[in-house]
């Protein structure tokens, strides 16, 4: 069976039902490939919670305001709509917030855009591979639940997460830091129900954390808990009633592309929910009555491949702000290197290379130019997820979903000229897809 598109995307995340959309509204007869029966990848299947890329604190004025705007605004305005999203501040009197949402909600919120769009979706289908020619990928094979079909597309949009086409395409790539080669750890996202919010909450997430992590601080010295795979405690506010929402979980050294290594990985991420999540109805107070709600289909990955593109993200581009022709898309997200061996790791500071914390913090707002997202050596192909080319240090920054949204709707806008004009990905201007991103064009109001 050949099914014949003029766009398919392979990989139903958020920046892959933002490329999509923008794909489809484009004009072309534009797939959608998921693997699950549902879209929205780490936000949905992951659990992975809160939004995060959104959010800037303007150094000049003090205040805060939103960088991303687009198909996420369309989802988080949709998403508040349903009462299933809400703004928190990180700490009371301080400008910096996050947006939380009810990730069930989400996939519903995905498959009225992709259904209004006109965007063919198939779930329950995975990339078997690719046939390539001449640097052109012709068409891939998916394996499916009714067998293997064979889709042919003018343009192809790699949103796997792990540029799974870009790498069966063969596109030269990089794993993990230089060092060693290791990939920042995964994480099994899971809430508690039964919460006293209320109570916990009174003075803000920051003391709340500050409050549990006492009592963690105080059980582990006392031998009650053995849990090493976080030295404080990680939660979010999340926007239904005695819900919160835990980033506690560490899984390291193990490899995302290694389906061994991902299944022991998975087991282990439940057995540390299971273990931390008991400590805290056992013994903190807010929590007496709590227990745990849900875990994520899946374990969130932070980390597989980078292609190698046009131009690949530095640290730097982060830490100084840095501006391009060609930027289709704003994150004011800091360099978050989660440490690839933990963080009992006596050579944690690795991690950042020696380079002191605040440096990580990017100094304005940033852009990722529209080359970051053109792999070389292949002519219709995008790559629109974390997997675009940077370094293992830009990488902890750009790889959040509000900025993977904007990533994904400028890969479908630059499809749909493709298309248009009868040419290549390769051969789009990155600074013509800018300008067709109506909210890049205006000065940010804070």
């Amino acid at each position: 069976m050949i099914a014949r598109y003029d766009c398919a995307v392979i990989g139903g995340g958020p920046a892959g039902v933002a490329a999509a959309l923008k794909s489809a509204r484009g004009g072309n007869r534009t797939l959608l490939v998921e693997r699950y029966g549902f879209a929205g990848g780490m936000a949905t299947a992951g659990m992975v919670n809160p939004f995060a890329g959104n959010c800037y604190v303007n150094p000049d004025t003090g205040a805060a305001g939103d960088v991303v705007d687009g198909v996420f605004g369309e989802v988080l305005r949709r998403l508040r709509a349903r009462g299933a999203a809400e703004r928190y501040l990180f700490h009371p009197g301080q400008p910096r917030y996050y947006d939380a949402f009810d990730e069930r909600q989400l996939r519903i919120v995905y498959d009225e855009l992709l259904a209004e769009a006109g965007v063919e979706v198939l779930f329950h289908a995975w990339l078997l591979d690719a046939q390539i020619s001449g640097g052109h990928v012709n068409s891939v094979r998916l394996r499916t639940k009714g067998g293997v079909e064979t889709v042919e597309a003018k343009a192809f949009i790699d949103s796997t997460g792990d540029a799974d086409l870009a790498a069966a395409a063969e596109v030269p790539f990089d794993v993990g830091r230089a060092e060693d080669g290791l990939c920042q750890p995964c994480t099994l996202m899971f809430s508690m129900a039964g919460v006293d919010k209320d109570g916990l909450l009174d003075a803000g997430l920051k003391t709340a954390r500050e409050r549990v992590t006492g009592y963690f601080e105080d059980a582990r010295k006392a031998g009650r808990l053995d849990f090493p795979f976080r030295d404080w405690v990680a939660f979010y506010e999340y926007p239904r009633p005695g819900c919160l929402q835990f980033n506690m979980t560490r899984v390291c050294e193990r490899s995302a592309l290694d389906a061994r290594q991902l299944s022991a990985a998975e087991r282990e991420g439940r057995r540390q929910a299971d273990v931390f999540s008991r400590w805290l109805a056992a013994e903190v107070p807010w929590f007496k009555h709590a227990y745990l709600e849900t875990m994520g289909t899946q374990i969130g990955v932070r980390e597989t491949r980078r292609i190698r593109g046009q131009y690949s993200m530095s640290a730097g581009d982060i830490r100084e702000g840095t501006r391009f022709d060609d930027g289709i898309a704003r994150s004011g997200y800091f360099i978050d290197i989660h440490n690839p061996k933990g963080a009992t790791d006596p050579h944690a500071a690795a991690a950042t290379r020696g380079v002191p914390k605040d440096s990580f913090r990017a100094k304005r707002y940033y852009e990722v130019p529209f080359r970051c997202l053109q792999p070389q050596g292949v002519s219709n192909l995008l790559v629109a997820c974390r997997g675009i080319s940077t370094s293992f240090e830009a990488h902890a920054a750009v790889r959040v979903m509000a900025t993977m949204h904007a990533v994904g709707e400028a890969a479908g806008a630059a499809a749909a000229m493709a298309v248009k004009d009868g040419t290549d990905c390769s051969a789009i201007d990155g600074a013509k897809v800018r300008r067709s991103i109506e909210y890049l064009n205006r000065e940010l109001a804070f």
